[in-house]
């Protein structure tokens, strides 16, 4: 099929996800279980955005790139603590962990107000229109040198963040991460050269994940002056062994890239 048939296809099942999850969300009246569901709904949507995006119009790009990053940072914070909570509960006093209970109590009552807005806006009605390709080169062809690029983008993050920007730097990384590995499943699932480098990278997303969960965790203990320097300790300790591990992995996944990307060129 051409992809002015293809990629709107691939895409609108995306768009009405996001308002079945929403829906779902809502229904089940804001559990950890549901709003992670959604988050990860908004996130494949957002991987399939980021692939498309020198195909698709700008004005389109824009709008739903804006909108869907809305929903989502609409229900970080709460996602957030509730990571926390269920991450390192066994290691926080009775105190810090009301605390946190307190906190997030009017999260959810914050989410449920601004969900009857986003629910104003229905994904599933937007229409995406595709520039024009060239005749020249098959569809096929754009894909293969959209995905080198979009694994470039990941090989190139190697430079060493400073160190209050690593919470931000990790983060980038993770959210790449997954765009990738959601366009390998959506697009490329059937592709066996892949295999070995979808392993990498969720290696890599897993200890990126724990990482960057340390990272807010301590932003967390300082913002909201969580008293439990037993808690902080094994923070800091989890997170310097982290750290360690994920720049392991993500050369070990770097290198299984380029190497892709090599053979692809051949």
């Amino acid at each position: 099929m051409k992809p002015e048939i293809e990629i709107p296809k691939n895409i609108k099942t995306h768009l009405e996800e996001q308002d079945i999850y929403l829906e779902k969300m809502i229904s089940n009246n804001y559990d950890h279980i549901s709003i992670h569901a959604y988050r990860e709904a908004i996130r494949r949507l957002r991987a399939l955005l980021y692939f498309y995006k020198p195909c698709l119009r700008s004005v389109d790009f824009s709008h739903l790139d804006e909108l869907s990053q809305h929903n989502f940072t609409q229900t970080s914070l709460i996602r957030e603590i509730d990571v926390f909570e269920n991450g390192y509960g066994a290691f926080m006093k009775s105190e810090v962990v009301e605390k946190l209970n307190l906190l997030k109590r009017p999260l959810v009552d914050k989410l449920a107000a601004a969900s009857k807005s986003m629910k104003t806006f229905q994904f599933g009605q937007i229409e995406i229109r595709v520039k024009a390709f060239n005749d020249d080169v098959p569809y096929e062809n754009w894909e293969k040198m959209r995905h080198q690029e979009v694994m470039q983008d990941f090989i190139g993050m190697n430079n060493v963040p400073e160190k209050n920007q690593l919470e931000r730097y990790i983060h980038e990384k993770r959210s790449l991460v997954k765009k990738i590995r959601n366009v390998h499943e959506i697009l490329l699932k059937d592709c066996e050269g892949l295999v070995e480098i979808n392993a990498a990278l969720d290696a890599f997303q897993d200890v990126a994940r724990r990482l960057h969960d340390t990272c807010v965790n301590l932003r967390f203990i300082g913002q909201y002056e969580l008293d439990d320097s037993h808690l902080l300790e094994k923070l800091i300790e989890d997170h310097n062994a982290l750290l360690v591990e994920s720049d392991e992995k993500y050369e070990h996944a770097s290198s299984l890239l380029k190497a892709y990307i090599m053979e692809s060129e051949a």
